[in-house]
């Protein structure tokens, strides 16, 4: 069986997005930084011994007051003008690897539901500095599920304790701002996992159960391969053509044909 294909790391901190609800006039913040996770192995087993791994620190203050009782905080990748490419023929969903924060003062209040999203349809507004927030976007639908830090004691976690999720991609739900879209909704549209144009982590007061800081740190996200047979793996990779020329050309005309100059690139990578 191949092995699982590693989205993250390498973080490339310096891509990532504040997407938080400051853009509707809210108060809340996020940040992410690199975080060493030492050389002890992980749960995934391919640490070598000795060897230093980066891992992502996820923090920030969930604020529920501004705008009465809403609020999310998040960092958000973009893909492009490519998106990350994980057809379903080839993987079957998503897993996370993550630990509580040392930094964060965890108390029976602290935010511990964490959520991954993601977009399949090409997002605009850019920001013009990594870490600043954009303007209003105009809402999409995403997928989103939710992975969520253990309550060792009740209310203190462990620093040291790991846990891993595995998602299927039946499993990621389709929501519009914010809002669940059931299957039969006209909005609602299957999850693609073969065109992914951004990844976000989130931590969302969900209608004000949670707020306050809050930090987690994610040591790796990784796309689970199936076990393929030689004709699925030949699907698999004619698929990966077909999807990858299409997009080619659906980029090359929305842009009109023009070449991206390096500076845009960085933006949209």
């Amino acid at each position: 069986m191949p092995s699982n294909q590693t989205i993250f790391p390498a973080w490339h901190f310096d891509h990532w997005r504040a997407v938080d609800d400051r853009v509707r006039g809210g108060a809340s913040t996020s940040h992410l930084d690199q975080v060493d996770l030492g050389s002890s192995q992980s749960l995934n087993g391919d640490l070598e011994k000795g060897k230093s791994r980066v891992g992502a620190r996820f923090w920030g203050h969930l604020d529920i007051d501004t705008l009465g009782g809403a609020g999310f905080a998040s960092q958000s990748y973009r893909y492009g003008p490519s998106p990350l490419r994980l057809p379903s023929l080839s993987y079957r969903g998503l897993s996370i690897i993550y630990q509580p924060d040392s930094q964060t003062h965890y108390t029976e209040k602290t935010p511990r539901d964490y959520t991954l999203v993601l977009k399949t349809t090409p997002t605009a507004n850019i920001p013009k500095h990594p870490k600043t927030p954009g303007p209003p976007r105009e809402a999409q639908l995403t997928y989103e599920v939710t992975f969520s830090l253990p309550t060792a004691g009740g209310a203190k976690a462990k620093a040291e304790g790991e846990e891993k999720r595995e998602f299927k991609w039946n499993e990621f739900q389709a929501t519009y701002r914010g809002k669940p879209v059931p299957e039969g909704d006209e909005r609602w549209v299957p999850l693609d996992p073969g065109l992914i144009y951004e990844l976000s982590i989130m931590c969302r007061s969900d209608f004000g159960k949670q707020h306050g800081d809050f930090g987690v740190v994610v040591r790796s996200i990784e796309a689970i391969r199936k076990k393929e047979s030689g004709l699925e793996s030949g699907l698999g990779w004619l698929w990966n053509w077909v999807v990858g020329l299409f997009s080619w050309g659906w980029n090359w005309s929305s842009r009109g044909g023009v070449k991206l100059e390096d500076d845009e690139k960085k933006l949209i990578a």
